[in-house]
């Protein structure tokens, strides 16, 4: 299509003006635009950049059309082709500046060994890109790990989730929209509505997940938002969704001091608040420093370590295994195959002692290299 330089300067007055009045409407407008190349760069970052300093990329109703709109340009799993019961997501938006290792991924990982009640392994499907402002995003890491990133789409995810419990979908092969801002987005280095759009972007159906947030003041509108999201596509089927701010100010359950929580459940559609901190998990604290990412070639080895048990499992083994745990502990939870959080670890470790969780990624990357 035609680029106009000022196809976006209506929407950019919008937000300009005190108080702004763009609409939800207006910014699915803008949107479109933008994921149609209709727009200048230049404009594209005015208008992400004016849409995060007036706020309203945090709130429900906007959230909630946004990601509407870019999964009108994406390739969606169609639920008739995979299980219709759904799948687990433990994902973060980024955007936090802390820049620790990639504990949901690995969560992620550790949370597909796992056996429920039924001794059936849980499902995870997990979403997320590369890293736009950290060092390594989960895409990153599952490449270092083997994981060829492009070839799950919505063509092959179907067969790879009937013969694997662990799947990583990879947001550019399935978000065409999305992928027209991805220079965008690294070229700003802030955290822009597109952070907090993805972890509700998910193409496949889920039944449970773990979302976590980047500011305190996300956290209510996002439990809003992903329920506003579930209503919309199927009012009979809401994911029950726990959504997590560490008060330190992580995207997840944090290993130092106290998360604030957000759950929604999925018969009531009620949200309910709380807070969790590692003792509730039977886990000591961790300073941020000693849960550092390094490169996402470091990251992979040292996750290949953790899962092999060459850092143990016991509480204060290695500060990793415990943040991860915790977070691979919640999913648990969430997903009811765990009673409590303290279960919910000892189901996680047990993945790992049992090799269940190396077994899982191994299946996944062998199912990806079994396509013809």
């Amino acid at each position: 299509m035609n680029m106009s330089k000022n196809v976006l300067t209506p929407y950019i007055k919008a937000l300009l003006n005190d108080p702004p009045t763009l609409t939800p409407s207006d910014l699915s407008k803008a949107l479109k635009l933008i994921f149609n190349s209709e727009a200048s760069d230049i404009q594209s970052s005015a208008f992400l950049t004016a849409l995060r300093l007036k706020g309203l990329d945090h709130k429900a109703e906007y959230i909630a059309i946004a990601v509407q709109t870019v999964l009108e340009f994406s390739d969606l799993i169609l639920p008739n082709s995979v299980d219709s019961n759904g799948f687990l997501d433990i994902v973060g938006t980024g955007g936090d500046s802390q820049n620790t290792f990639n504990v949901s991924t690995s969560a992620a990982i550790i949370a597909s060994g796992i056996l429920d009640s039924n001794g059936e392994h849980l499902k995870v499907c997990k979403h997320g890109g590369k890293a736009s402002t950290s060092t390594s995003g989960s895409g990153d890491l599952m490449a270092n790990l083997g994981v060829e990133l492009f070839k799950v789409n919505s063509k092959t995810a179907p067969s790879i989730v009937k013969d694997s419990n662990l799947c990583f979908l990879f947001a550019p092969a399935f978000h065409h929209g999305m992928g027209k801002v991805a220079h965008i987005r690294a070229q700003l280095g802030i955290p822009t509505i597109f952070n907090i759009l993805g972890p509700l972007l998910n193409p496949i159906p889920i039944k449970a997940r773990v979302l976590g947030v980047y500011a305190e003041n996300l956290g209510q509108v996002y439990a809003e938002a992903a329920l506003s999201i579930d209503e919309s596509k199927n009012p009979d089927k809401i994911a029950c969704t726990l959504v997590v701010w560490g008060e330190c100010g992580l995207d997840e359950i944090s290993p130092i001091g106290k998360t604030k929580y957000w759950k929604v459940d999925s018969i009531s559609k009620e949200i309910t608040t709380g807070t969790l901190q590692p003792s509730d998990f039977g886990l000591p604290e961790h300073s941020l420093d000693l849960v550092r990412s390094g490169t996402a070639k470091e990251n992979a080895e040292v996750l290949k370590k953790l899962l092999n048990g060459e850092y143990g499992v016991e509480p204060n083994s290695h500060p990793l295994v415990d943040y991860i745990l915790m977070n691979a502990s919640a999913l648990a939870v969430t997903a009811g195959a765990a009673k409590d959080w303290k279960h919910g670890v000892q189901l996680a470790r047990e993945s790992i002692t049992s090799g269940n969780a190396t077994k899982a990624l191994q299946s996944f990357i062998n199912a990806i290299n079994s396509l013809e």
